[in-house]
């Protein structure tokens, strides 16, 4: 079995790019660092790094391994927190993934809750629009987007909750044309600059992509930059419009406002999905609870912030 404190150093070598560098970052000297590295080749069988000019750099099997080595030392960080945990006496844990307005939104709401009813929790809290992989084994309570059009589906060892369905709006500033209309159509943004704040890899992304097929308009984007933030920024900037579902309307500022886009209307499908094996557990099902309750009052709320920003505009 491979020596892991061997693995930190080398792999502190490969990201800081000299044994100097790795010394000084871990209070070592390089000897002793060196030390290490020549150890854990002589552990593998294998190269690790090469000389390149004055200084090293890893070979095609150090860069693999320090690959590998990252996954493997993230598993042993998390076992080291669940050691702590139970010495503390915290012996229940939950992991919930979450989109990034969800997450601004919903989930500190909800961890403030949970946290105060479950003193012993420990909860960890991933986006995963970093690294999206539906049914990911180490998380329990996923929230996810789903396109309307298509067929729920959970996957193996998880149970579905459908949380709500919400629509797209225009933003754009309060001065703008289109900004004393109620509703404002696809066709209407036809010769509109955009902003485009989605994914395109993601499943908001391909919901606008399909609403823009759908009127037959092809938008011209003076800006991509997949953050609801940013977008709206921009938009207030007079950069162009953008399109957003209604759970990020509360990054509007106070120069722009937002429009519900109609003919067609895309929407997003918002879910659950909560992996069986914690099904019984009290945190994960008010974990449920709290989600369900947070994602009603945020829709309505969604149709206050518009209501009240049209009347001012």
């Amino acid at each position: 079995m491979l020596d892991v404190h061997r693995l930190r150093v080398f792999r502190s070598v490969v990201a800081s790019g000299s044994v100097q560098a790795a010394a000084t970052h871990l209070g070592y000297t390089p000897s002793a660092v060196s030390q290490h590295i020549t150890q854990l080749q002589r552990e593998t069988g294998l190269t690790l790094f090469e000389k390149v000019g004055r200084g090293i750099a890893p070979t095609a099997a150090g860069r693999l391994l320090a690959s590998e080595s990252d996954q493997a030392i993230d598993a042993l960080a998390r076992l080291d927190g669940r050691v702590r945990d139970l010495r503390d006496g915290r012996t229940t844990s939950l992991s919930i993934s979450c989109f990034a307005s969800a997450g601004e939104e919903w989930v500190p709401i909800v961890a403030r809750q949970l946290l105060a009813e479950f003193p012993e929790l420990h909860l960890a809290i991933d986006l995963n629009e970093i690294a999206p992989q539906v049914g990911h084994p180490n998380v329990d309570v996923e929230i996810i987007t789903e396109d309307p059009a298509e067929s729920p589906h959970a996957p193996k060892g998880y149970t579905r909750v459908e949380l709500t369905t919400e629509p797209y709006y225009v933003v754009m500033q309060v001065g703008h044309r289109l900004a004393d209309h109620d509703t404002v159509s696809m066709a209407e943004l036809a010769d509109e600059t955009w902003v485009d704040e989605s994914n395109p890899a993601q499943t908001c992304g391909e919901i606008q992509r399909q609403a823009v097929r759908s009127a037959g308009i092809t938008p011209h984007f003076a800006a991509r930059c997949q953050d609801h933030h940013t977008a709206i920024a921009l938009a207030d900037a007079g950069l162009g419009v953008t399109l957003v579902p209604a759970l990020t309307l509360g990054a509007l500022t106070a120069g722009t406002c937002a429009k519900l886009v109609t003919d067609p209307t895309p929407r997003r499908r918002i879910a659950l999905l909560v992996r069986d094996a914690v099904s019984t557990n009290p945190a994960a099902q008010r974990t449920v609870e709290l989600l369900q309750e947070v994602a009603t009052q945020s829709a309505q709320m969604s149709r206050t912030q518009v209501t009240s920003r049209s009347t001012s505009s």
